[in-house]
């Protein structure tokens, strides 16, 4: 009997836990930090909560949760050295396009989950999904010339952008035309999966420079080879030239300006001089004009660590990339680079050191299909069943 009864206290010690209820299991989920890998591994306890996290209502509330904020998972960088792409969170390595080497590819842009690239050497470009895997190939426009630059953009009129992997997209092309001195745009959608009319607008002797734009409201801004911003507006398809940055504001920060959107949705900019951090918006003044206004300035000196402070003697502190979907701005010191949450003041440093210009940040919640830490493919099996 004292057999039977040790055997049955055995078996009863190792029955299974009662299973939390769903309301109470979700609500322990939301709290998990906002990064992919979290919600990865809690898809892999079981398959009762991997239907649960794959859930479109509690990926909806998991981000509303969070703010609707999501966080950088990583950034690309065109400079020689480091790797194509730098990850700044635990846990996130995405393949590569195609499963190949990312050798002889150039990032142009990434914004709303999706990084747009360029095969040098030929006329091909590639959207990639770094989350989902998902990749789409297209030809650049048949009448681009000249300096050319491009951006990818979610098409549709999302408050918050932190969900976009599943919505249709359009990139947009904008590029100098020698015959005439103009700059030109055109735009392709992801729906139609053609290059629409060219817009374009004479501006002698100014190309666009190679850098990632500023998406206000429903309007694109890029710095030109001078202090002016050339913008396009999606939705009328048109180019227009907004109110110059003042020239001698620009060298102040030897031209190493990010555009950005303001809090408040205006247009703005950030320049390094010395150790303080300019933000720039562009307001309308007492006569109803356009001017440029000094809105925040950040001493670095306040959040950065001695010894790096010290270390930037003789060395040119630079802003060089702006994850507007995360509000974080990235700050080049030496060999490092620095992630500054506007909104909170936080500061990170990334890990990987290198020489670093004009990153482009990438920026993802969750997604059902995510591969985690370079594509195992049983696990991304898994993780779609």
């Amino acid at each position: 009997m004292d057999e039977l009864a040790g055997g049955r206290r055995r078996a009863d010690s190792c029955a299974p836990l009662p299973l939390l209820p769903d309301d109470m299991l979700a609500e322990i989920l939301l709290r998990l930090p906002p990064e992919p890998i979290h919600l990865f591994r809690a898809s892999f306890v079981s398959k009762h909560w991997r239907h649960l996290v794959h859930d479109a209502r509690f990926l909806r509330r998991f981000r509303e949760f969070h703010g609707g904020t999501p966080p950088v998972l990583g950034f690309f960088n065109n400079q020689p050295g480091p790797s194509l792409f730098v990850p700044t969170s635990d846990g996130f390595a995405p393949a590569r396009p195609s499963k190949r080497s990312t050798d002889g590819w150039w990032a142009l842009d990434c914004r709303h989950g999706r990084a747009l690239l360029e095969k040098m050497g030929s006329r091909k470009l590639l959207v990639w999904d770094l989350v989902t895997g998902d990749q789409r190939y297209l030809r650049h426009p048949a009448a681009y010339q000249g300096i050319y630059h491009g951006t990818v953009l979610c098409a549709t009129g999302h408050a918050h952008h932190g969900d976009c992997h599943s919505c249709p997209f359009l990139v947009v092309y904008v590029y100098s035309r020698r015959s005439d001195s103009a700059i030109c745009a055109c735009v392709w959608s992801s729906e139609t999966r053609v290059w629409g009319e060219v817009t374009s607008i004479v501006i002698p002797s100014l190309s666009v420079y190679p850098k990632s734009p500023a998406l206000v409201g429903n309007t694109l801004y890029w710095l030109l080879q001078n202090s002016s911003i050339i913008e396009y507006d999606l939705g009328n398809h048109i180019l227009g030239l907004t109110e110059e940055f003042p020239y001698e504001a620009r060298c102040s920060y030897q031209g190493n300006i990010v555009l950005m959107p303001t809090e408040d949705g205006l247009l703005g900019l950030a320049g390094v001089q010395g150790l303080n951090l300019h933000l720039w918006s562009l307001v309308a003044s007492v006569d109803g004009l356009p001017t440029w206004t000094h809105q925040r300035v950040i001493d670095l000196k306040n959040f950065l660590a001695p010894e790096v402070v010290a270390g930037t003697f003789n060395y040119l502190v630079e802003a060089i990339g702006f994850a507007q979907d995360a509000g974080v701005i990235f700050i080049y010191v030496r060999s490092s680079v620095y992630m500054i949450h506007l909104k909170s003041m936080q500061i990170e440093e990334v890990s990987e050191k290198g020489d670093y210009a004009n990153i482009l940040p990438y920026t993802s919640f969750y997604a059902p299909g995510i591969t985690i830490g370079g594509g195992d493919d049983q696990a991304e099996m898994l993780n779609k069943s």
